[in-house]
């Protein structure tokens, strides 16, 4: 009999590991979501992904964009994926050698990236002030995709393959005999399974909970806004980010998104949130966006009299040290986590489901698992108190790999 797996989790990253689960021919395959596909975080997304020579963001953002590729020629959905480049802004001498080395490496990989002089960053971007930095790394491996249509097309690819989706059905308990998972408990009935892999995102410390089993993540707000600025900027306009300030951007419909990672970022329980939850936002926090949007005003000196269309602040899922849990529980046999991607979902999402779908098929990993394992924090995960202290401090973790 074929092997059954269910999916928890309709996001980016669980369409990514339902469809990588069924292209690796793992068996039946059922994707579950407590709502719609891709309304919990994924919708909200900035969806940039960007390319460094980096542990984090090397070979997973190169099989990321063959996969949008590849998904596109096979499904017929277009994921919006456009290819901008992306500015990166340094005053520190530190940070400055380090791009120059990101620029070195990069030529020897015959990736035609570029530091830039002022005159020639602001060619890039009018509404850049040149004299904002003293560095500018042109990095060419970067863009960003409509999240919601990456979603699709995994999903699409999926059902291509088998996958029957199921929506409006929320997993309420995980079926757990003997140490192995042997199904799970739905709002519409029991699911008999040989392998659950929950991508809950950040209701997956809930699901785990009815288990006894303590997840090392939590949820922050992360915002950005859109501003209406004025030249207007093409599409085609590289994005941009300067880690000193924790500040990133990009074109949006002619104006310019604008995003921070925030420090000591305001922490969520997902238990406490409104129920249902899908396609929510929270309320717009002004003051915590100020002191970031100063240091983008002097970086692009015309948002000062741009009005702000949108203020986006949603719901991301931390861990402590910035890693995603990817991987086996350890005491219940046949038991995957895909979840907690630190604000990287759609970065992520090709390199999460390809991984957990190897992993899952005791094939041999594609990608280093040694910063990833669901329980390397131990006991420390049922500490609340700890982990939403630790990743409240940390969520700035992204600015910080995009050093």
């Amino acid at each position: 009999m074929s092997r059954r797996i269910v999916v928890v989790g309709g996001g980016v990253v669980g369409c990514s590991v339902a469809w990588h689960l069924a292209d690796a021919g793992a068996g039946e395959i059922i994707l579950l979501d407590r709502e719609q596909l891709g309304s919990g975080t994924t919708w909200h997304s900035a969806g940039n992904i960007t390319w460094q020579p980096t542990p984090s963001h090397d070979s997973s953002v190169l099989y990321a964009l063959d996969t949008i590729a590849r998904l596109e020629r096979e499904t017929g959905q277009n994921t919006g994926w456009l290819q901008t480049g992306r500015l990166s802004l340094a005053q520190d001498p530190n940070q400055i050698r380090r791009y120059e080395s990101y620029h070195r490496d990069a030529t020897i990989r015959g990736i035609a990236s570029r530091m830039l002089s002022p005159e020639e960053a602001g060619r890039l971007n009018p509404l850049l002030n040149p004299e904002s930095a003293s560095a500018f790394w042109l990095n060419p491996l970067s863009g960003r995709v409509n999240p919601a249509d990456l979603t699709a097309a995994y999903a699409r690819g999926a059902r291509q393959r088998g996958v029957r989706i199921v929506e409006n059905c929320r997993a309420t308990e995980l079926e757990i005999q003997s140490g192995r998972i042997v199904g799970v408990s739905t709002s519409t009935g029991l699911i008999a399974a040989d392998a659950v892999v929950v991508a809950g995102g950040m209701w997956s410390r809930l699901l785990l909970e009815t288990s006894g089993i303590a997840l090392p993540q939590w949820s922050v707000e992360h915002f950005y806004v859109i501003a209406d600025v004025t030249p207007r900027l093409v599409a085609s306009t590289p994005s941009f980010v300067m880690s000193e300030h924790r500040v990133y951007g990009r074109e949006e419909a002619g104006g310019m998104l604008v995003g921070a990672f925030d420090e000591n970022a305001k922490t969520i329980d997902a238990a406490a949130m409104p129920d249902p939850f899908a396609f929510t936002l929270f309320e717009p926090d002004w003051d915590k966006l100020a002191p970031y949007f100063q240091s983008a005003m002097e970086i692009f000196p015309f948002l000062a009299d741009a009005p702000i269309r949108r203020f986006i602040n949603g719901p991301e899922s931390f861990t402590p040290d910035g890693s995603p849990l990817i991987g086996p529980w350890p005491d219940v046999q046949g038991l995957f986590l895909c979840t907690a991607m630190n604000s990287e979902g759609v970065t992520w999402s090709a390199m999460a489901g390809r991984l957990t779908a190897e992993l899952v098929t005791d094939v041999k990993p594609s990608f280093d698992t040694s910063h990833c394992a669901p329980a390397r924090f131990g006991r420390q995960a049922a500490d609340i108190d700890w982990l939403k202290r630790q990743i409240s401090q940390h969520a700035t973790e992204p600015a910080r790999r995009s050093d």
